[in-house]
């Protein structure tokens, strides 16, 4: 709600002015297993360097840009991965003098030029960005990696802007009777399913509060309040997310050791005894939830070898069976000459898997009373 207020001040004032809003959602190609913060550091610089440098100054002066307010939005899907994207708002200020006169008078005429000048503005903005991504390295469509619009009216310009959909659900957005498990899910659709035991959403959701956290949105700059003869006070936030600091700290946990407990579903077993042990017991907590992760690692590792065994078994009991199968029908007198033969070829077509030896062989044939009189040769 403080975002879309703080948004909605911008483009109230710009439209008292005569201004118009360009809007500019910005994005790029990403697969299921990219990583959030690698992905979010890809735009977020891209959009940084569109708008730095001499031509950015001279386009703020040709379509006179009065400032960029970011918003930014995550959606994630099990398809896709993490879909980070930035809602930016872009006024330009009122009418020129040469505006005026192309107008001449007509109100509806002069509004289509600041218009015009308004999505020429986004559209700077656009192929800037797409320049940047592709000079890094990443991907972008010209179709769908960047859309650019101009809003309506005032309502359109903040609530575009500021729909980020941590803020926008929190804020009395529109409900969902049920948990989404497909299709674009927001931040909110994956907690839930994480804590319904959703192993995807899990790992995504622990990806999602250690990348986030502190990521400045819909800030509006001090040079844009002055623009636009707004307080700067507006502007309390440092940054969407405020960690406040505890009054009391019992203990700290090295985040690497947070996240292997969190592999192993400890978490709330941890948080549980320093609940109930305190500062005291914040030590001997650390201490026994470390003691069962090494304990659950242990069990998987002995199910994991196992399973490696017995892999292993199957592997040459399928292989035994196909030599002897080989064998019976291989042509030729002397078992031994055929079993020879039937091993160098599973050999040279099986690298990877090593042929049962000839005395297995062998003993799979005595088993199947398909040895012939050329055993003794």
């Amino acid at each position: 709600m403080e975002r879309a207020e703080r948004v909605g001040r911008v483009a109230s004032a710009t439209y008292q002015r005569g201004g118009q809003v360009a809007l500019v959602v910005l994005t790029a190609s990403h697969s299921a297993d990219a990583p959030l913060a690698d992905f979010k550091a890809l735009v977020q610089q891209a959009s940084g360097k569109a708008r730095k440098g001499k031509a950015w100054v001279q386009a703020t002066e040709r379509h006179r840009i009065l400032g960029v307010v970011v918003g930014q939005e995550i959606t994630l899907s099990r398809r896709h991965g993490p879909h980070y994207h930035q809602h930016l708002s872009i006024p330009v200020d009122g009418p020129t003098e040469a505006e005026r006169a192309a107008a001449g008078g007509d109100e509806e005429a002069l509004a289509e030029l600041v218009r015009a000048r308004a999505q020429a503005a986004g559209m700077a903005v656009a192929e800037r960005y797409k320049a940047a991504i592709r000079a890094a390295g990443g991907k972008v469509s010209d179709e769908h990696g960047v859309r650019v619009r101009v809003a309506d009216d005032e309502d359109d310009a903040s609530g575009y802007t500021s729909k980020g959909s941590l803020a926008w659900e929190v804020a009395g957005g529109p409900t969902k009777d049920e948990t989404k498990d497909s299709g674009s899910l927001t931040p909110w659709d994956v907690a839930e399913l994480a804590y319904a035991g959703d192993g995807w959403a899990r790992a995504r959701w622990a990806e999602y509060v250690e990348v986030m956290p502190g990521t400045r949105s819909c800030v509006v700059s001090a040079a844009l309040a002055r623009a636009l003869d707004l307080d700067p006070a507006d502007d309390r936030q440092e940054g969407e997310q405020v960690l406040h600091e505890p009054e009391e700290i019992v203990g700290r946990v090295e985040a690497q050791t947070w996240r292997r407990w969190l592999r192993h579903g400890l978490g709330s077993t941890f948080l549980a005894r320093v609940e109930y042990g305190g500062q005291a017991g914040f030590a001997a907590a650390v201490t026994r939830t470390d003691e069962q992760a090494n304990e659950m690692e242990a069990i998987r590792a002995a199910r994991q070898a196992d399973k490696e065994v017995r892999k292993a078994r199957r592997d040459h009991d399928e292989a035994l069976a196909e030599a002897v199968d080989r064998v019976h029908a291989a042509p030729g007198a002397g078992t031994r000459a055929r079993v020879r033969r039937v091993v160098a070829a599973m050999s040279a077509e099986r690298p990877d898997r090593p042929p049962p030896d000839e005395a297995a062989i062998i003993a799979g044939l005595v088993g199947s009373h398909v040895v012939d009189l050329g055993l003794a040769a």
